[in-house]
């Protein structure tokens, strides 16, 4: 006789067997007998056919995990303190499984989910396991980073511009305060006549002559370049 003709006559035998003694079992006899057959198990009568594959347990508990998580994504709002949370999650995930499963999965399976959602909300969600149902301590803001210590000399630089006489005919910008802050602004890097041009809204040749003036009183160095290449820069001697 064949693996599968010996099956079929224990099958046959035991639900005999089953509906005279275990009468409650048959409506589950069918998927219960399978899954034993499948993994190789003996079907006995004491165990009342409760032997499941470790697959249909792992499935079982993925299916709680994926109800479990489905809650969460769905609650507007959960209480606050965590057993409250936990019930309020073992609750709604018995309505989903209510709700969105029966009559698409086997009786016997459902009521597996259902205890393992009763057994396991607590295991799920305690506080051990992070913040996902426990509030989240308030963290302290950072403190802001102190401002970094400005490279050029802010002092030395205001005397020696408040020594040099401005250009004849300047323009209201190019007061001794504006030039000033312009220079501090670069923060010793090297800058372009047209960003001089641009910032104090004169042409070429009236920014030529200004930075050439500073140039002179000491107060920028010149990067010995030409045309485009000029380059310009607070004198070290004002930066820290």
């Amino acid at each position: 006789m064949d693996r599968d003709s010996q099956i079929e006559l224990v099958r046959s035998l035991t639900k005999v067997v089953m509906e005279a003694i275990r009468p409650e079992t048959m409506t589950t006899f069918a998927e219960d007998f399978g899954v034993a057959a499948i993994s190789g198990g003996q079907v006995r009568a004491e165990e009342g056919l409760a032997v499941h594959h470790p697959r249909s347990q792992t499935l079982d508990t993925t299916l709680v995990a994926g109800m479990f998580f489905q809650v969460l994504r769905e609650a507007e709002k959960l209480p606050v303190s965590t057993p409250e949370r936990v019930s309020f999650i073992r609750r709604q995930a018995k309505s989903y499984l209510a709700t969105r499963l029966a009559g698409q999965i086997p009786l016997s399976q459902f009521f597996r989910l259902l205890n393992l959602i009763e057994e396991n909300a607590q295991s799920y969600f305690e506080e051990a396991r992070g913040s996902w149902v426990t509030p989240k301590p308030a963290q302290a803001k950072p403190p802001a980073p102190a401002p970094p210590e400005e490279v050029v000399q802010a002092k030395p630089l205001r005397q020696a511009l408040e020594a040099l006489p401005l250009l004849p005919g300047g323009r209201r910008k190019l007061t001794h305060s504006a030039l000033e802050e312009f220079l501090r602004e670069t923060g010793g890097n090297w800058f372009r006549l047209i960003d001089f041009e641009a910032r104090f809204g004169v042409n070429k040749k009236t920014a030529w002559a200004y930075l050439h003036q500073l140039q002179h009183a000491g107060i920028l160095k010149h990067n010995g370049e030409k045309a485009n290449k000029v380059r310009y820069m607070v004198a070290t001697s004002l930066q820290r």
